[in-house]
């Protein structure tokens, strides 16, 4: 999908009301991320992906053809170099969200399974006395995933 502009003036006009829009979404996404609210941060996905589609693809198609913004004002060039720069910092501050999210999800993991592994009795197979509990499965715990 592309935007539909009637002159350059008005193209730029919609790249800077998209270009808010993700940055507005982004900010809130990691704000949700920061409060652990997960499923509310997953229900603005969908219009995150297809918003970023188009900011794509609009950017592509204007890297290619320049000339789509000829004539252009100034101040309205700026705006966009505002917003853009506003949503790389929310991009930024998600990335930095998702990151720590992820860190803890991994650290919660790990200390469960270090906790069952602990739990679990050490199994005496050779010398006077000798047995083996009946439940002498392995815990594995896999660092790359």
């Amino acid at each position: 999908m592309s935007l539909m502009a009637n002159d350059p003036t008005d193209l730029m006009d919609q790249l800077i009301l998209l270009t808010r829009r993700l940055a507005d979404l982004a900010e809130r996404q990691a704000a949700l991320f920061e409060a652990s609210r997960f499923l509310e941060a997953q229900n603005l996905t969908e219009e995150s992906a297809r918003l970023a589609n188009v900011y794509a693809s609009e950017s592509r198609r204007i890297a290619e053809d320049p000339s789509l913004l000829s004539g252009v004002p100034s101040d309205m060039r700026a705006t966009l170099t505002f917003e853009t720069e506003r949503f790389k910092s929310a991009m930024d501050a998600h990335e930095r969200a998702l990151n720590r999210q992820r860190v803890l999800a991994e650290g919660l993991v790990r200390a469960i399974a270090e906790e069952a592994i602990a739990a679990r009795p050490t199994p005496v197979a050779y010398g006077p006395g000798a047995h083996a509990f009946r439940d002498t499965s392995a815990v594995a715990l896999d660092k790359r995933a």
